[in-house]
């Protein structure tokens, strides 16, 4: 075994209920604080032989709609050292999305073999509870900390964007509208009612309530029925068609998770038992296509080919992968990523998911990472798989983990996955459109449980896709649109500045 093998040596998660007191309650830098020292704690090294400090950004630093009220570190990831006493040579702050904390193991997975990083922790944390908590009660805190020292803040984004200007101007700037827009294909493809959907989503996140249940770092310990998921009510009230509250991400957690990561050689040097390694046996990550660029539109073309190439890269068939746990901010997520590791009707988290156990911002998947290095533990020679996910099934990083070594090369070719995303088919898209057309798929907005607009993918009589807002709709026929009554249905589109106009025909 070559010395300059990168691996997992240590694993780390944190959970704080909102506390009574809230001036004593823990921060976003706080919550990765406790996560990393409980990962260097399960390593069984010091804090000074840290040379890097990588940390996963957190929502507040993501978006104006999360901002914190209470201020932050300056430099995220040197409060976060300063917690446990490191003084890393080199600090990052990466850019936002779930596959953020996959792909960091697998960008330092490389350093580590190139002999540019020697010992590596990556942490991040929310603390979304305990801030709404907060402004709630008028409480006045101070979360705002100044650190000295050199660090790299990534910014938001890197390589394409992710949303167009078209879509922006349609008003879609939150995950759960294209969610909707996905979820809503994959049920006009499969031909169910909206209910029967819901069925069949329910009954395929209810397992992952009963895993979040007995999870210790779980946010939440509710037990839920595929009955009481589907079933809309003021408490499952509806949100952004098709999805009942109880089938998406629920933000409002207070969670860390952290792990440690080295060399085979320097693992030795430093007296780690090798019962406490874990190798990262294949990874793959790539960027999806703009939603009216895609083949399918209740498809992700790049979750499949990432989620094929990572096996690829480990040589190891879907069939071998004994723990998994896959991103699952809304059912559609689990559902493709299901048929891709042949895993229906198998266990899909080891956390208990996003919408049960906590769905901690783009730090989710550093979660299920620490889940599954705990599961190969357990069951040495066994395959984990972590599944990472950013944007609207727009940004994938996947990571196949176990307690033995690989042989070769570990990393699926970039530039080849790349070229398979891109070349994948589309009718194309065209900002401004008159005429008549048919809807592709839809979402209708509600507020309070009540629907109050709709916006539309339609497909023009020469085919090519566009977004258009629909109008003069009463609340008895967004109702009816909710509930699948205009499926495919022919509409007539106007040019709108900024929006497309549409109504029923």
């Amino acid at each position: 075994m070559n010395d300059m093998t990168p691996i997992l040596i240590g694993a780390g998660q944190a959970v704080e209920p909102v506390p009574a007191d809230l001036s004593k309650a823990a921060s976003h830098a706080d919550m990765a604080g406790r996560a990393a020292k409980s990962a260097l704690a399960d390593a069984g090294i010091a804090a000074a032989h840290i040379d890097v400090v990588a940390c996963v950004r957190t929502f507040s630093d993501s978006s104006p709609a999360y901002a914190c009220p209470f201020g932050g570190p300056d430099k995220f990831p040197l409060a976060v050292a300063s917690r446990i006493g490191a003084a890393p040579k080199l600090a990052i702050y990466d850019v936002l999305g779930g596959q953020s904390p996959q792909a960091l193991v697998g960008e330092f997975a490389q350093e580590l073999i190139a002999g540019r990083a020697d010992v590596v922790v990556i942490a991040g944390g929310e603390a979304l509870a305990n801030m709404r908590a907060a402004q709630r009660s008028g409480a006045d805190l101070d979360w705002s900390e100044e650190h000295e020292g050199e660090w790299k803040d990534r910014g938001l984004f890197s390589g394409s964007m992710i949303v167009s200007q078209t879509e922006l101007a349609h008003g879609l700037m939150d995950a759960m509208s294209y969610y909707g827009f996905i979820e809503t294909a994959r049920r006009i493809k499969a031909g169910r009612t909206v209910a029967e959907h819901r069925k069949y989503m329910a009954e395929l996140i209810a397992p992952f309530s009963a895993v979040a249940a007995h999870n210790p770092y779980s946010m939440f310990d509710e037990t839920y029925s595929a009955e009481a998921i589907a079933k809309e009510t003021p408490d499952n009230r509806a949100l952004i068609s098709p999805f009942l509250k109880s089938m998406v991400a629920k933000d409002g957690v207070n969670q860390g998770a952290a792990i440690v990561m080295t060399t085979v050689g320097r693992a030795r040097e430093l007296g780690v038992p090798e019962t406490q390694w874990v190798y990262l046996r294949g990874h793959a990550e790539g960027q999806e296509k703009l939603m009216l660029d895609r083949t399918e539109l209740g498809r992700s073309v790049a979750m499949d080919v990432i989620i094929e190439a990572a096996l690829s890269a480990a040589n190891v068939a879907p069939q071998q992968i004994e723990h998994a746990d896959i991103y699952s901010c809304f059912p559609c997520v689990v559902d493709q990523a299901a048929t891709a590791l042949d895993r229906k009707g198998k266990p899909m988290t080891l956390t208990g998911g996003l919408p049960f156990f906590g769905g901690p911002g783009n730090n989710y998947t550093l979660h299920g990472i620490c889940e599954v290095v705990e599961a190969c533990r357990k069951a040495p020679g066994g395959l984990g798989l972590a599944h990472g996910n950013g944007g609207w099934m727009s940004k994938q990083a996947v990571g196949v983990y176990s307690t033995e070594a690989a042989e070769g090369d570990v990393f699926a070719d970039r530039d080849l996955i790349a070229t398979r995303i891109e070349g994948q088919s589309s009718p194309g898209q065209v900002e401004q459109v008159s005429g008549d057309a048919v809807i592709e798929t839809y979402i209708v907005n509600h507020k309070r449980g009540v629907p109050v607009s709709a916006v539309v993918i339609g497909q023009a009589k020469t085919g090519e896709r566009f977004y258009a807002r629909l109008q003069d709709m009463t609340t008895d026929q967004l109702s009816a649109m909710a509930d699948g009554q205009y499926d495919r249905a022919d509409i007539r589109v106007e040019t709108g500045m900024p929006a497309n106009k549409a109504w029923l025909i």
